[in-house]
């Protein structure tokens, strides 16, 4: 049976071309690389090279050696990776969010369903990165703000709606409502982690200039003091109260106002079902 260091060693030949590029690339000396290609042809009991006075060069043997070694070598990480995250599993769940408000409702949710276990959380910024996430195992949960395509199985259980909020004796204090073309170019103070809608603040106002902060105290101490402009949902002021001193105003676009849906795969909806069930009782 090939061991499989000795197929890494076969493609960093294939790739660098010569013996001493490749024991530079893998830290060994030469003559220890040439011993093992020769104990690689001894166990495959083939010839893998043309070797010439001053040359080494694969043989056709050699360049198919490599082209299925390099398969197997990926098949062999992608199996670790497999078990890995599978014993993880066992002891972790993980849950990837689009956005901090779902945060609030399952991370409790979670840690009171599953004591035993370690929640893991993690945000990304589009609905993609967190399906192909949950495909590749990395999280057992997620929550997206699209509902799910074919082979997700997704429950919505919260909405979010957007508002500006500005100091009262700003311009567009009396606004009623905004539109995203009414706020494009102004200054404004923008939290970094907010998941999918720093993408939203992006492409809706590209001429906007942001004043980003990075530390959710730092960015609330800032706010309470500035004269700019900054975005709040409604379940931020539901959570932490309306901005004192400011009027807060309601951001009209289609993608202003969204609904949240917890998210996973269809074959593993019996396994999670009890927070499906509980989600139900969230207003």
């Amino acid at each position: 049976m090939v061991e499989l260091y000795l197929l890494e060693q076969l493609m960093a030949f294939a790739q660098r071309g010569t013996l001493s590029g490749a024991a530079e690339e893998l830290h060994i000396s030469q003559p220890a690389l040439s011993q093992s290609m020769k104990k690689l042809e001894e166990n495959l009991g083939i010839s893998l090279f043309k070797r010439t006075k001053n040359k080494l060069t694969l043989n056709e043997n050699g360049i198919l050696a490599a082209q299925l070694g390099k398969k197997l070598l990926e098949q062999s990480r992608e199996m670790e990776e497999q078990l890995r995250l599978f014993d993880r599993s066992r002891r972790t769940l993980s849950l990837g969010v689009c956005a901090p408000a779902p945060l609030w409702d399952l991370s409790p949710l979670l840690a009171r369903l599953y004591p035993q276990m370690a929640v893991f959380t993690e945000m990304q910024t589009t609905d993609e990165d967190l399906i192909t996430g949950l495909h590749k195992g990395f999280y057992q949960i997620i929550v997206t703000h699209n509902p799910p395509g074919a082979g997700l199985c997704g429950q919505p259980f919260r909405k979010e709606k957007l508002f500006l909020s500005v100091p009262l004796a700003h311009p567009l204090a009396a606004r009623k409502e905004l539109a995203p073309a009414d706020i494009d170019g102004q200054n404004l103070l923008l939290y970094t982690d907010i998941g999918f809608w720093r993408d939203f603040c992006r492409e809706k106002l590209p001429n906007a200039h942001f004043l980003m902060i990075s530390e959710w105290e730092a960015f609330g101490e800032v706010a309470g003091i500035s004269e700019f402009p900054f975005f709040t949902t409604d379940a931020h002021m539901n959570r932490d109260g309306v901005p004192e001193n400011r009027a807060v105003i309601p951001i009209i676009d289609e993608q202003a106002e969204v609904t949240y849906y917890c998210v996973c795969k269809a074959e593993n909806r019996d396994q999670y079902r009890q927070i499906f069930n509980a989600l139900e009782r969230i207003d």
